[in-house]
């Protein structure tokens, strides 16, 4: 069994990357690393995991390092995922991230979205963007992916088909998102017993996950805005894109389009045409698992397209594609532990 230490394991992504490694074939758990929670044990904060870690407690940072492990999750804030890259790239082991920290190319793309210079640009370089549909190849033996932020991963997932096509003029996407987004540690804005029950738009234009949609998707942002939406709802996300196309199209070269593209993906999955209340995707529908599903509707003069897309935040949009990432990495098979089925009703 290969070792692996999950750093931020006390958080929402942290434990569900505990989570499915609890179920992983070929990895098995080190170290659940937690700087606040350290020597308490893992139960205590995932109490569903409670059978499978009855023993683990969480490891201090200094403890988890003079660890030899193969691979490290880093499910931590922003900015404090790099010195920690580092320390495992000088020893050989590979990361698979899930913050901000890597997920640019560009060095004053970063500091335009991220407000400073990059401390640690050789990072940036050496990362792979943690996409495996988009870059399973370049994945393959990496040192290091990045994280995906995963509203961007919920937008690219649904338009980059139809970039990849040259069919964007423009798009005006609105995510929808769960509370869980807002992570671990509860504020005023983000806190459940606050957004409970609501809809309430926190960004009306410029998300900055809207930087990874740029990036991946060779749009200008100029031709794209991001607005958020806080919906009534724990897990999940769901994108909506009104897109306006660069040709009038009919609706099988859509369908050809998309599945030119998605092909036999894993866990990428296009909706039905049929029944219309599946055709445009509900977060219900993939909640617990790393699937992604894409629909979308076109207007009937042609040129307008509603594109929709859904995935559950904390497993694709986070620990399910970090995991996907570390298999490819580590030469394993890209679905290994990652079979769990969505649950519905939810």
């Amino acid at each position: 069994m290969l070792k692996a230490a999950v750093w931020g394991a006390s958080g929402m992504a942290g434990g569900e990357v505990l989570r499915i490694l609890a179920g992983h074939p070929e990895i098995e758990l080190a170290a659940a690393v937690s700087r606040g929670k350290a020597a308490q044990p893992v139960w205590t904060v995932h109490p569903h995991l409670r059978g499978d870690f009855p023993e683990a407690v969480f490891a201090a940072p200094a403890d988890a390092l003079a660890l030899n492990v193969d691979v490290a999750f880093l499910a931590l804030p922003h900015k404090a995922s790099w010195p920690v890259i580092k320390e495992y790239r000088k020893r050989g082991v590979r990361v698979a991230d899930l913050s901000a920290d890597v997920r640019l190319r560009d060095m004053a793309m970063y500091k335009e979205w991220y407000g400073q210079d990059h401390p640690a640009p050789e990072l940036m370089e050496e990362a792979v963007y943690g996409l495996p549909e988009l870059y399973r190849e370049e994945l393959r033996g990496a040192s290091l992916s990045s994280g995906v932020g995963c509203n961007a991963a919920c937008a690219i997932l649904g338009l980059w088909p139809l970039a990849k096509a040259g069919l964007i003029t423009d798009a005006r996407l609105e995510l929808r998102v769960g509370s869980s987004e807002a992570g671990a540690a509860p504020t005023q804005g983000g806190h459940h017993p606050y957004r409970d029950r609501t809809m309430r738009v926190y960004e009306p234009f410029r998300h900055r996950h809207l930087a990874e949609v740029v990036q991946e998707c060779g749009l200008s942002e100029f031709v794209l805005t991001m607005t958020m939406t806080a919906a009534p709802m724990v897990r999940g996300a769901q994108m909506l894109a009104q897109v306006r196309l660069s040709r009038k199209v009919k609706e099988p070269e859509l369908w050809k389009t998309y599945r030119a593209v998605m092909g036999k993906q894993p866990f990428w999955t296009l909706s039905p045409a049929r029944p219309p209340h599946l055709r445009l995707p509900d977060p219900r529908l993939v909640l617990g698992s790393n699937r992604a599903l894409v629909g979308f509707s076109l207007h009937e003069d042609g040129e307008r397209l509603l594109v929709v897309s859904a995935i559950d935040n904390l497993m694709k949009g986070a620990a399910g594609t970090a995991v996907q990432c570390a298999n490819l990495m580590l030469g394993l098979p890209e679905t290994s532990g990652l079979a769990m089925k969505p649950i519905y009703p939810a």
